[in-house]
């Protein structure tokens, strides 16, 4: 699994964008990508780990869990 900080994430859109901790470009995080109990909201600066994917030519991040 990869780290990272949560460089922004909108609750009423549910998506958001991660900062990978190596080098390269932010990921994108959606809300079904989640993975906690009760409040699946990140908040900005927050630390989580995520398996990094490709959709469609874009980086996004998958099975994200708070750290």
């Amino acid at each position: 699994m990869a780290t990272g900080t949560v460089q922004s994430y909108n609750v009423h859109h549910g998506y958001g964008l991660i900062t990978p901790d190596e080098d390269g470009p932010a990921l994108y995080v959606y809300f079904d990508s989640i993975v906690a109990e009760g409040d699946r909201a990140l908040t900005e600066g927050q630390r989580v780990e995520y398996d990094p994917t490709d959709q469609e030519g874009r980086p996004v991040a998958e099975h994200v869990r708070p750290l």
